[in-house]
């Protein structure tokens, strides 16, 4: 029998690096020219190869089908709302910031980035009637129009940090360059927080229907400590957006990861070898991000150490799709 196979995206975790590549393509990640952000995956089914003993004993009855199917619509909803903010419009705030970084240290502007049309995605951002409460949906529209104020502020003070930069004439020691940067990092500060309020309404309402979809599911407890390791990826993201991290919070991370990526890898695996196999490198791969952060709270979150985390995060989620396809042959 099919199950479904519930797949928590994690495309929002890619950390602002200081360096940036302008020359990119529209579709690189907003970190750097050097790594490949993964696609996210559609919900999907998952053909699992187990000992009939293996399922997790449940307690209570089976889900409905309208309980299966509204669950469905959360997730599908969930996996459009992240891959809408995965665009280039949206990611190129994480761009302008990294750039704008880079600037206040090499004092070289990489060109403003091309977003693209915000309007479509905006639309797909919206959320289904009945799917949330009144309240939730009027956050959740306040948080798209938030973020679309906030890039359009970001691109008009980089615009004038462009001129300002070109204008050789110009001599006060980077006084009015500095006071951009500062309007810009301000401004990216609200539109992380308004994205980050609008994601976490979304993942909290499909965390309630974890149990749903995955009722029996030989493979639970794997997945849903996936789940958390993206989560933890995600707030790593957002801890290292702000000038002067919280090491008492990165701390608080590291733990958490050490103890998911602990729970995830004992055994039993009740799957097949190759099915585990494509797991075990997903598990390797996130290990890489353990010690990387690990590195960064030693020596500090330079630009090398933060490369290393994205490199990691993206290795960890094109490995989970790997799996995810092994465990869902045509």
């Amino acid at each position: 029998m099919m199950k479904k196979l519930y797949i928590w995206l994690a495309c929002l975790g890619v950390l602002c690096l200081a360096a940036c590549d302008s020359g990119s393509k529209e579709e690189a990640p907003a970190s750097s020219a050097k790594t490949e952000q993964a696609q996210p995956a559609p919900a999907a089914e998952a053909s699992v190869v187990a000992d009939a003993g293996s399922a997790p004993q449940e307690l209570g009855p089976p889900p409905t089908k309208e309980q299966l199917d509204a669950a469905d619509a959360l997730v599908a909803f969930y996996n459009t709302a992240a891959s809408a903010l995965a665009n280039p419009y949206y990611t190129q705030a994480d761009v302008m910031m990294g750039n704008v970084r880079y600037y206040l240290h090499e004092w070289m502007l990489a060109p403003r980035p091309d977003g693209g049309a915000g309007k479509p995605l905006a639309a797909r951002l919206a959320a289904p009637q009945g799917m949330f409460t009144e309240d939730e949906s009027r956050a959740m529209a306040q948080g798209v129009e938030d973020m679309r104020q906030s890039l359009d502020s970001m691109r008009a003070d980089y615009r004038s940090l462009e001129r300002y930069v070109k204008d050789q004439s110009i001599r006060d020691d980077g006084v009015k360059g500095k006071a951009l940067a500062a309007n810009i990092e301000k401004t990216y500060e609200r539109f992380s927080a308004a994205r980050s309020s609008y994601m976490g309404t979304v993942e909290a309402r499909a965390a309630s229907v974890e149990e749903v979809l995955l009722y029996g599911h030989p493979l639970k407890r794997q997945i849903l400590e996936a789940r958390k390791v993206f989560g933890l990826f995600s707030r790593t993201a957002g801890l290292l957006t702000a000038q002067k991290p919280d090491r008492e919070a990165l701390e608080q991370v590291k733990t958490k990861l050490e103890a998911s990526l602990a729970d995830a890898g004992r055994p039993p695996f009740p799957a097949s070898p190759d099915v585990e196999r494509t797991y075990r490198e997903f598990l390797k791969q996130a290990a890489e991000f353990k010690v990387a952060l690990a590195k960064g709270l030693d020596e500090g979150f330079y630009n090398s150490v933060r490369e290393e985390l994205n490199n990691a995060a993206v290795g960890s989620r094109q490995a989970y799709n790997v799996f995810v396809r092994e465990a869902n042959p045509e």
